[in-house]
């Protein structure tokens, strides 16, 4: 049984979500939502942290309440992507969403050709954002100008490739399908990398499918799809509501909502701390748990009260997460002021983490 609590622990952490083909990423973030929702305490938050275009299918990020202050540590992370490119066909959007705007024949591409060409795109360069993009020149962004029909100077942006994996080619009637595994950095455009590959070959190319399945340390193989997690929502409300009709009463308790959902999803929730590289983690008692959430920082006599507080080792800058007694969420993202070593020179009042960011 679920221990209660005035305050009920909310879901908190990294979710993996397998986004299906058609859907927009704000459009996943509000379907979790609107099932994840919970009752006695305020709505759940859910953001995301990479999009990913409506064709393209696989991981899309969600951090949930608390995790969302955590926004910028996984926009700028490495991300891995099974996609085919189509040679023989330029699109005006780089990607099968578009119009032909040029085609040529591809059949006497070699596998030697690719696998030189593709050994081109490695490394840091700079990419040309696509015209259908959401990045924004003075204020508008640039598939606005683009659906407008107007010119507009598209920036270019520094990216980084670190691997490209030729996995298979495909010939059909007019195209050749060639499947890759691309490794890259933060900000990388794969349907303008299809695009130059199809150009650079002569014979013109667009992305034809797409597929992320690694953000960092999140893995695609540790995930749930949005349909999986809708049904067994529809089914717990369907076995809630005839319980309900047969005269039973079943009050909403939020801290068994938000515990039945966390054992359901399981390894597709990752805690906070897994997309923070090699951070300490450290539990707090009730009350310093709500003054550091509101932002005051730990001193020197109050860290000397928690256990296991002794065994952390830390320089100045490093940070520490810091947990809630209940050990279901993370509390604050904090940075330490002095080394470990360099406690026993400090009075009881000394400040030794200072609260970077509060997670709630």
């Amino acid at each position: 049984m679920v221990e209660e609590t005035s305050k009920p622990a909310p879901l908190s952490g990294w979710l993996i979500l397998d986004k299906p083909r058609g859907l927009g990423s704000t459009q996943g973030v509000s379907a979790v939502k609107r099932v994840l929702r919970t009752h006695g305490y305020a709505k759940t938050k859910v953001g995301h942290g990479g999009t990913l275009d409506p064709f393209a299918t696989g991981l899309l990020p969600l951090l949930i309440n608390g995790a969302t202050r955590l926004m910028p540590f996984i926009q700028s992370r490495d991300k891995v992507y099974e996609a085919t490119v189509r040679l023989g066909q330029r699109t005006d959007t780089m990607d099968p969403t578009g119009e032909v705007i040029a085609a040529a024949d591809p059949s006497g591409i070699t596998r030697e050709q690719l696998e030189q060409e593709l050994q081109g795109f490695l490394g840091k360069q700079q990419q040309v954002v696509p015209r259908f993009a959401a990045a924004r020149v003075d204020g508008k962004h640039l598939y606005e100008y683009a659906r407008a029909g107007e010119d507009v100077e598209q920036p270019s942006k520094e990216i980084e490739i670190f691997g490209i994996d030729l996995l298979d080619i495909r010939p059909a009637d007019e195209t050749v399908d060639v499947d890759l595994l691309v490794h890259s950095g933060a900000g990388t455009y794969v349907r303008a990398l299809a695009d130059d590959l199809g150009e650079r070959l002569g014979v013109h190319g667009h992305l034809a499918t797409l597929r992320r399945t690694r953000v960092d340390a999140l893995d695609l193989a540790d995930g749930v799809t949005l349909d999986a997690i809708v049904s067994q929502s529809d089914a717990w409300r369907a076995e809630r509501t005839a319980r309900i009709e047969a005269g039973e009463k079943i009050p909403f308790e939020a801290a068994r909502n938000a515990h039945t959902w966390r054992e359901w999803l399981g390894g597709a929730l990752k805690p906070v701390t897994s997309m923070l590289g090699a951070v300490s983690v450290l539990r707090l008692d009730e009350r310093l748990a709500e003054a550091v959430a509101s932002g005051t920082p730990i001193r020197k006599g109050q860290l000397a009260e928690l256990p296991g507080a002794d065994q952390l080792r830390y320089r100045p800058g490093d940070r520490v997460v810091v947990e809630h007694p209940d050990g279901l969420r993370a509390v604050a993202l904090v940075r330490t002021k002095v080394s470990s070593e360099a406690l026993g020179r400090l009075g009881a009042d000394a400040v030794v983490m200072d609260v970077e960011r509060v997670l709630r």
